[in-house]
């Protein structure tokens, strides 16, 4: 959530907007109702309650190892008792476009393993495909049910402003993020009982 500004680097505070000359900055819509309730909250206890909270992540072992480093420690997946608030319009127009994605990315497992225009068309060096350990030659000229190749899509996004949004990389894989999404969204409701039963939030999302 961040982006450069000459040598410096401006982050984006998704709570606040950005500050007016001689007014400050105010929090922005989507916030307002959690922040006036934040700001009623005992920090303490929000403190314990997130200590609470990782000490169940690492309980239950709900951690990570980073690729490649095999001597690394398990760490616990990040957590904040503070929710990141998303609209619904924001999210309409997220959606549209993470649906749209998604089916780009089956779009383009269906060209590799059928005719492979894009590699022919040179938007994409063989190489890439050919020499990579997850490409299976077997599969060629296979269609799967329903013409679906990644069920589950893991679509990390970061917020550069208001109305910015940028896709970090995609993970098809069936990715082990979906079961910490899941699990923090029960945990941060679990934290916070009350905030959670006055703001109406959307419960699950599907794409078709």
């Amino acid at each position: 959530m961040l982006r450069g500004k000459g040598r410096g680097i401006q982050f984006f505070d998704e709570m606040t907007g950005p500050e007016r000359a001689g007014q400050g900055s105010e929090v922005r819509s989507p916030y307002r109702e959690y922040s006036e309730w934040f700001d009623r909250e005992d920090a303490a206890r929000i403190q314990r309650k997130t200590q609470q909270a990782e000490a169940f992540f690492r309980t239950t072992g709900i951690t990570f190892n980073v690729y490649g480093q095999d001597e690394a420690d398990e760490r616990l997946i990040p957590f904040d008792v503070v929710p990141r608030i998303i609209s619904a319009s924001e999210w309409r127009r997220l959606s549209r476009g993470i649906e749209q994605r998604v089916r780009a990315l089956n779009a383009f497992l269906y060209d590799i393993y059928h005719r492979q225009e894009i590699l022919r068309a040179g938007r994409v060096p063989t190489e890439l495909i050919s020499r990579n350990e997850a490409f299976l030659p077997m599969m060629m000229g296979m269609d799967p049910p329903g013409g679906v190749y990644t069920h589950i899509s893991g679509i990390d996004i970061v917020r550069t402003g208001p109305n910015e949004f940028y896709v970090l990389e995609d993970n098809a894989r069936t990715p082990s993020g979906v079961s910490y999404m899941l699990e923090t969204a029960r945990r941060c409701s679990r934290c916070s009982p009350s905030c959670s039963r006055r703001f109406r939030c959307a419960r699950s999302a599907t794409i078709r």
